[in-house]
């Protein structure tokens, strides 16, 4: 059987995570290095029209719960809901 739309976004997520996640010593974390070079290259429209412009560090230690300086799979989870939130109300918002 093959995946859903919804399924392949999901893993795409994850695919996402773990290709800038790898890139230090914890494999299953972002660095604050890593988690601004991902909205620097996933998210350019993102950084460039919000808030979030210039300010990934700020955001990075907002999301950053347990303040250890790197970010989990599910602190990340909690950025990504918000953007999607945000999404949507803009989508709504542009129709």
């Amino acid at each position: 059987m093959s995946q859903t739309q919804m399924e392949k976004c999901c893993e795409c997520i994850i695919d996402v995570f773990h290709k800038y996640s790898i890139q230090t010593d914890h494999h299953d974390r972002l660095s604050k290095a890593e988690f601004a070079k991902l909205l620097k290259e996933q998210l350019p429209n993102f950084i460039q029209g919000s808030k979030a412009s210039g300010d990934a560090d700020g955001l990075f230690n907002e999301l950053d719960k347990n303040k250890d300086q790197e970010l989990t799979f599910e602190e990340f989870m909690t950025f990504v809901g918000k953007f999607l939130i945000e999404c949507h109300h803009k989508f709504h918002h542009d129709h």
